[in-house]
């Protein structure tokens, strides 16, 4: 009886945990994104915007749609490089430097290494969780969306997703469920067009390629864009 409480105590702390990781994780990434959207300077936020538009072939005579502005914001907040060689969330830390709580500088490190990156359906449990694997690096992740958003993703397709390491799992970031139908075409295009890069900077690692051009395949894949 003493080790059936225990096991009950235990699972109750894990479960604990877990929803305070998740939590954390979101709450950052809502921090990270309000900071850019009041306070990066209007020179960067220019030039980024310039940028983003080149990148992803949007008209720069036109306003962004919503769902695309919030894309453009994650984009801003975490891959985008400033003048000064740094990224929105390093500025955001620069800001923040009285934070000495341990959590912060956690997911700070976790954040630092995020990218968008695509991920291949291949289970989805229910609408809070789906499995699957990077098909660039065959690396396998099980990722819960808090929103419960993932009732009409479809088995054998492919999602873009920012997630961030959690306890037990992948936690979903982006704001957005963008993915493609044309599965073979994008997988070979990203294949080649790795290779190609790894030729041209002395072997880039995955992670820096997404971080450089992850963009240009999340905006113009996405099959439920406002614009189209």
């Amino acid at each position: 009886m003493k080790d059936e409480r225990k096991i009950v105590h235990f699972s109750s702390i894990r479960e604990q945990k877990q929803a305070q990781a998740d939590d954390g994780i979101i709450h950052f990434y809502s921090q990270v994104l309000s900071f850019v959207k009041r306070y990066a300077n209007i020179r960067e936020k220019v030039r980024a915007s310039y940028l983003f538009r080149e990148k992803v072939g949007f008209p720069h005579n036109q306003t962004l749609t919503s769902e695309l502005e919030e894309t453009f914001y994650d984009w801003f907040a975490f891959d985008y490089v400033t003048i000064q060689g740094k990224t929105m969330l390093h500025v955001f830390l620069d800001e923040n430097k009285h934070e000495k709580q341990e959590p912060f500088f956690i997911q700070l490190a976790l954040f630092l290494t995020s990218v968008w990156e695509p991920v291949y359906v291949s289970k989805v449990p229910d609408s809070f969780f789906v499995k699957g694997y990077n098909p660039l690096t065959n690396e396998p992740t099980i990722i819960k969306d808090v929103r419960g958003r993932f009732t009409e993703v479809k088995q054998g397709k492919i999602l873009w997703v920012r997630k961030i390491k959690s306890i037990g799992y992948d936690v979903l970031v982006s704001s957005r469920l963008l993915y493609v139908d044309n599965t073979t075409c994008v997988i070979t295009e990203l294949h080649h067009r790795f290779m190609c890069t790894q030729l041209q900077m002395e072997k880039p690692s995955w992670r820096t390629f997404f971080k450089m051009y992850a963009i240009e395949y999340v905006v113009n894949g996405d099959t439920k864009r406002e614009d189209d």
